[in-house]
């Protein structure tokens, strides 16, 4: 399932492009995390042109297309098989991701479909809702030796505050949960 993500157009936003040879699967090739569609496009179609001229077929080079756009954050996937590729973008978890992509690969008849080393990523340059603060810039983080807060997090994006009021924002990865299957984003620490 696609999720759907508002955002204001003055706000950087991921790209993502995917191009590919026809007929040459292993040129697949993708960029992610792009500030534009046009940069995104023109990184992904120079990647499969450079695969294309190292494999020693440089005059094939100009048939790589971008195949697939995508605006918006999220994970994606692109699975080969020995006659082509499929690719997913836009999910919310890795693992759906994965797991589309391979099932259009099998799908579109692309034969022995790879179930291992499948390459996936996620766009994470898009505006989350931010979280209104007065935070310092200087560091106010009690030199206590016991040590309490609170922590407000919108995807990653925290605003930590200790016991004195004093507020900092930080930020946090995710993390997979191997018990739920998902990627997570943790508390931060005090």
């Amino acid at each position: 399932m696609l999720l759907p993500f508002l955002a204001a157009a003055s706000i950087a936003q991921a790209r993502t492009a995917v191009a590919v040879a026809p007929d040459y699967p292993d040129s697949v090739s993708w960029t992610y995390n792009a500030p534009s569609q046009k940069i995104a496009d023109n990184n992904a179609l120079k990647t499969c042109r450079q695969y294309m001229t190292n494999a020693g077929h440089a005059k094939l080079a100009s048939t790589c297309k971008v195949m697939t756009r995508a605006k918006g954050p999220g994970y994606g996937a692109v699975v080969c098989g020995e006659k082509g590729c499929s690719w997913s973008v836009g999910y919310a978890d890795k693992q759906v991701a994965v797991d589309s992509a391979w099932e259009n690969c099998n799908k579109a008849g692309f034969v022995n479909c790879q179930e291992s080393g499948i390459k996936s990523w996620y766009d994470d340059n898009w505006p989350v809702k931010r979280i209104a603060s007065k935070a310092p810039k200087s560091n106010c983080r009690p030199k206590t030796r016991t040590i309490r807060c609170t922590s407000n997090c919108v995807n990653g994006d925290c605003i930590v505050t200790y016991e004195n009021g004093c507020r900092l924002r930080v930020q946090v990865s995710p993390q997979f949960n191997p018990f739920n299957n998902q990627w997570v984003y943790p508390s931060p620490s005090c």
